[in-house]
């Protein structure tokens, strides 16, 4: 009895971190290489399957430019200049930005453990991270997912307050604590 009950533990675990998480929101794609003329490119990637039914909310600011799915990544074009990225689970956390033309810049989301639903991690992949070395990797690894734009303006106005709340949380001094730096040199 014992052995079937650790054989059942170890698929259970093997489904939970194989399996890619999934949306109506996006669709897979293929993926984008480099930034567009005087854009710059932010790749949001979520390498571990764990937690894949649940997706994480990426905003630039008031604007939704969409989920992080597990085992998936997206890209996201922008003006160049400065940007608060907010990514939103059970907790919330930010990143402040300052993109260059033409360079191409990498976030981590992780999957933490919540009190009622999943936490996220948002890392910043800067010069020397941990991160820093594998993300190229990680292109080749993970699915490629777009946003579906006429999707995207929904989610966007259903839960616009709920942003507003959280980059005026994010600018108190208990807020600044969940927001750490990508830095400018970051970009490739």
């Amino acid at each position: 009895m014992k052995n079937y009950q650790r054989l059942v533990m170890v698929v259970v675990a093997i489904l939970f971190v194989g399996c890619a998480g999934s949306s109506k929101y996006m669709t897979k794609a293929t993926p984008i290489e480099g930034p567009p003329p005087g854009k710059a490119l932010v790749y949001f990637m979520r390498p571990s399957g764990l937690g894949f039914a649940i997706n994480f909310q990426i905003w630039d600011g008031e604007h939704f430019i969409g989920l992080s799915q597990a085992k998936s990544y997206f890209a996201y074009p922008c003006e160049p200049g400065k940007h608060l990225f907010i990514g939103m689970a059970e907790n919330k956390r930010g990143i402040e930005a300052d993109l260059v033309a033409g360079k191409s810049y990498y976030v981590i989301t992780q999957v933490k453990m919540g009190a009622w639903r999943a936490r996220m991690g948002f890392i910043p992949v800067n010069p020397g991270s941990e991160f820093w070395d594998v993300v190229e990797t990680y292109k080749n690894s993970l699915n490629f997912i777009s946003p579906k734009e006429e999707m995207l303006a929904a989610w966007e106005n259903k839960k616009q307050n709920e942003v507003l709340e959280v980059m005026s949380y994010l600018n108190t001094p208990e807020g600044r604590n969940y927001v750490v730096s990508l830095n400018r040199d970051a970009g490739r």
